[in-house]
């Protein structure tokens, strides 16, 4: 079964590229939805029901840590990707503090399938190393 993975960020193109490499990737991931903004992801999340959610940093409406921890409210063993333009260590610890899985820069956007995998297995209980 796929790992099903949901997109969240208030640019469509970024949304557009990260489907394709997704789409291109030889991991076992899907693009079960999307979203472009914190409150459409709110909207959607249970529906889309996704393993991994990748959720921008910087949005106009409520930026990624802000979103975050009403995701994790609503659903505690939510997996979360944050990625974000600027890789800030600040940013970095306040998403681990908030229970965030990783931080990835959007110019490591070809490394989501593979981390998505890792995360899911990890989180089902399987063995995947270090994500």
């Amino acid at each position: 079964m796929p790992v099903r993975l949901m997109i969240v960020d208030d640019r469509r193109d970024v949304r557009h590229l990260l489907r394709a490499i997704v789409e291109d990737a030889p991991e076992d991931v899907v693009v079960a939805g999307e979203a472009d903004g914190a409150y459409a992801a709110l909207e959607a999340i249970a529906d889309v029901d996704p393993d991994v959610l990748v959720l921008d940093a910087f949005m106009p409406d409520l930026n990624g840590l802000e979103v975050a921890p009403l995701i994790l409210d609503r659903r505690p063993d939510q997996t979360i990707v944050l990625f974000t333009g600027i890789v800030d260590d600040e940013v970095c610890k306040r998403a681990e503090e908030i229970g965030i899985a990783v931080c990835l820069s959007k110019e490591d956007l070809e490394e989501i399938p593979g981390v998505a995998l890792r995360l899911a297995t990890r989180a089902s209980g399987g063995s995947a190393g270090p994500a």
